[in-house]
């Protein structure tokens, strides 16, 4: 199985989780000197995956756009949306951040009632993760506990490997508890 992620292994923070915890993943992004913005050209290379992890933040939509893109070019596959804990309780976080994570669930619910009562062979599934124990929640000065990265790309892990191909998982919210 070939997976897809976007966003930078080498960072402190869920790709990172991921690539020690699955096997076969290549990840892109700014860090690499992938346009991300250029929308085709990442659905281009995604269409050659198994698995495609949509899972770089950035402005103006930029995973909604992602999203669009590679799903126009999947013929069959899964699609993992990662969102935020923070657009599933509607705070925590910059409005406009909850605002954007929101639209890209919104579309990835879209996506996914296509796979289960529509005529696609793409499924796709949404996980909105809390805090994670990255580089730059460690910088934030509090005693919350956060979700471990090994323990967020596990999850993952299980959605790819473990939930039988004839279901979808439409969305997981997590949060550690504090």
């Amino acid at each position: 199985m070939k997976i897809l992620a976007t966003g930078n292994p080498n960072y402190d923070g869920l790709c990172s989780g991921i690539n020690s915890t699955l096997d076969n993943v290549d990840f892109i992004g700014r860090w690499n000197n992938w346009n991300m913005e250029d929308f085709v050209a990442i659905g281009e290379k995604a269409k050659d995956y198994d698995v495609f992890i949509n899972s770089q933040f950035g402005p103006n939509d930029l995973q909604l756009h992602i999203l669009n893109s590679v799903y126009d070019k999947f013929d069959k596959g899964h699609i993992i949306n990662i969102s935020s804990s923070s657009a599933y309780w509607k705070n925590g976080s910059p409005q406009e951040y909850i605002e954007t994570k929101n639209r890209l669930e919104e579309r990835s619910k879209e996506l996914s009632n296509i796979c289960c009562w529509g005529n696609s062979n793409i499924r796709v599934s949404c996980i909105a993760f809390g805090q994670l124990n990255s580089q730059s929640q460690k910088s934030k000065n509090d005693n919350r506990n956060k979700i471990d990265l090994v323990d967020a790309a596990e999850l993952i892990k299980w959605l790819i490997n473990d939930v039988s191909k004839t279901y979808n998982l439409h969305y997981i919210a997590m949060d550690a508890i504090v």
